[in-house]
């Protein structure tokens, strides 16, 4: 995905705790996420390589960051709102691909 909607009121209700650098990893984490539109690797250290997180206390933020907001599974690391919105988007994405087999979005009618 190019594009994800962020609500700035729950983000900021869900994150007010969090520290700068929790902050910061959990906004590259999502747009890992999105970008890719997978699950973040299982292996933190990869996790962490994908954020650009380097130094000891950026490593600590992507793992604690991890741990509260998303799931781990066998397929890595998941989060619920994340694939909602992927989902989403490819159901936005099938329905303008049809109209354009279709000759565009069709015209209003009065």
């Amino acid at each position: 995905m190019n594009f994800y909607p962020h609500h700035i009121g729950d983000y900021m209700t869900g994150t007010a705790h969090l520290s700068w650098l929790e902050d910061c990893a959990y906004r590259r984490l999502l747009d890992v996420y999105y970008s890719r539109e997978q699950a973040i690797p299982a292996d933190v250290a990869q996790a962490c390589r994908l954020v650009r997180a380097s130094g000891k206390d950026e490593r600590k933020a992507v793992e604690t960051v991890l741990h509260e907001f998303f799931t781990a599974g066998d397929h890595g690391w998941t989060h619920k709102r994340c694939d909602e919105e992927i989902v989403k988007a490819k159901i936005a994405a099938d329905r303008a691909r049809e109209n354009g087999r279709k000759g565009g979005r069709p015209g209003r009618t009065k």
